[in-house]
């Protein structure tokens, strides 16, 4: 990862840019991925692609953290076609969300499906004992 404030390379979990003193992400100067010089209104680096965060890890141009929801979570485990729509739809943008959301979908179609199948076998083995 680079500073985005003086394109010097720092780790991913560097707080202070030691050349500079800034945090790593609160500037607009140079892409966090390549190190190349940007423009402060510029959303994606033109030289490899990456979308440019800005502090907090957002990505330029996004609001909100991308911080998982026990709300939406429920929500997808009740409806899970909800968590499919919420997983496509934020996948880019909020990929923690997104994955969150996936996996609680999956997780309520898993729930729905193993009721259905005790329900089944349930039903099988009372008709099986009437037909006796």
């Amino acid at each position: 990862m680079y500073c985005r404030e003086c394109g010097n390379e720092v780790g991913e979990h560097t707080d202070v840019c030691p050349n500079c003193g800034v945090r790593p992400l609160n500037s607009t100067n140079y892409c966090q991925s390549c190190g190349v010089e940007t423009k402060a209104e510029q959303e994606l680096c033109v030289n490899c692609g990456a979308r440019l965060k800005s502090a907090g890890g957002n990505v330029a141009g996004t609001a909100g953290p991308d911080e998982p929801s026990a709300l939406i979570n429920v929500a997808s485990c009740c409806v899970p076609i909800l968590g499919l729509i919420l997983y496509i739809v934020w996948k880019d943008e909020k990929p923690l969300s997104a994955k969150s959301a996936g996996k609680w979908a999956i997780a309520g179609t898993a729930i729905v499906v193993g009721i259905y199948i005790l329900f089944f076998v349930f039903t099988f083995f009372l008709a099986m004992l009437g037909s006796v």
